[in-house]
């Protein structure tokens, strides 16, 4: 019997590991702030979100052979202290690539309204994996004018890092890291201060990649932060500072979710050597519930698909609450948002194939570029 322990935030985890295990396991789940060590000396598998720290206090004297996280990033498993134990690990990156992009775009749509940007203006996106290249793709086919910097890839279309911060609006997509060629601590701080003038700064990825100071010292930058310092008693000042304030959770789509607790399930059952046998499904897509006409006038209005995005994310309520947390509850109602974040499904879950029986004059180029989008 192969003994697993789960966090109990991981959605749909018992479903999964019956798709996917052909020999017996038992399931127990556990609350991320209450597990220690002492729950894992029987367990054979650990199955985690980002919000645990795994390493040599949580898992020396323990049985674990697998560490499953159903999360796109993996600064929080001590890798290096897993290999040396010969504990095998995995992770879902791409999980929730569109769930982010899905932020991203929901918070252009806000900073579109509020009329601090426009699609007139330009984008840069630093790192150009999961989420960046897709992006980047969506964002070309609304007729932005869009550029990208990766230091690790060679893609003729790539441009420095300066020609990126040079753009009006910067959304940064990278992985946070200490060490190597090209480290992400602090990737853009306060010598980038003058370059960001007057600029619109996203932060999805981790909230160490962006020096805080450089947000609370600046009067000119806009910032929208998914990701602080800290989590989950993160800076006060960096919260209020910020032009939309939400708890980490730009990857909490259904579909974002559902991805990372279906490649763990997976990975475990292959670490076990007790991978069922099955055939890949195919998704449906969903008709949009919201309708139609809210996009193309949209389009009109500001060739941007708001409704799109913002129906079912509304990031200026999220933020909201969010900023009216006191200092003193901080961490607790940081925890409690994430926790109740209202159930949302991703942009490319729908289809729109009935959008040009409204209007003909619409750019289909875009809805047609949500099909190649993979």
């Amino acid at each position: 019997m192969i003994k697993i322990a789960s966090d109990s935030q991981i959605p749909n985890i018992q479903q999964k590991l019956s798709e996917f295990f052909a020999d017996e396991y038992s399931l127990e789940y556990f609350v991320y702030d209450e597990l220690t060590s002492n729950d894992l000396k029987n367990v054979d598998a650990l199955l985690v979100r980002s919000t645990i720290q795994v390493g040599k206090k949580l898992c020396d004297h323990s049985s674990i052979k697998f560490v499953g996280s159903a999360t796109a990033g993996i600064n929080h498993l001590d890798t290096e202290y897993l290999d040396a134990q010969n504990i095998s690990w995995s992770h879902a990156p791409g999980c929730n690539a569109f769930s982010v992009i899905h932020y991203v775009m929901a918070a252009l749509g806000e900073l579109i309204q509020e009329g601090l940007f426009s699609v007139r203006q330009s984008i840069g996106i630093i790192g150009y994996g999961n989420i960046g290249k897709r992006l980047y793709q969506l964002l070309s086919a609304l007729n932005i004018e869009v550029y990208a910097y990766d230091p690790l890839l060679k893609h003729s279309h790539l441009v420095t890092m300066e020609k990126v911060l040079a753009c009006d609006l910067i959304t940064i997509h990278v992985p946070y890291s200490t060490e190597g060629v090209y480290p992400t601590s602090d990737l853009l701080n306060q010598s980038h201060s003058s370059f960001l003038k007057d600029k619109i700064l996203i932060n999805t990825s981790r909230g160490g990649v962006v020096c805080e100071k450089l947000v609370t010292e600046s009067n000119n930058l806009i910032y929208v932060a998914d990701v602080w310092v800290d989590e989950p008693t993160p800076s006060k000042t960096t919260i209020q500072n910020a032009f939309i304030s939400t708890p980490h959770i730009a990857g909490y789509s259904i579909e974002g979710k559902m991805n990372g607790t279906g490649v763990i399930a997976s990975e475990c059952a292959k670490a076990f050597n007790c991978l069922k046998d099955s055939g890949s499904s195919n998704n449906q897509l969903m008709n949009w519930p919201h309708g139609l006409e809210n996009i193309v006038r949209d389009m009109h209005s500001y060739g941007f698909p708001l409704a799109m995005f913002n129906s079912e994310l509304d990031l200026s309520a999220i933020s909201n609450a969010f900023k009216d947390i006191s200092t003193h509850t901080l961490a607790d109602g940081f925890k409690d948002l994430r926790v109740k974040h209202s159930p949302r499904h991703d942009f490319n879950a729908y289809s729109y194939q009935d959008i040009v029986g409204l209007d003909e004059s619409i750019n289909l180029d875009f809805f047609n570029s949500l099909r190649s989008l993979k």
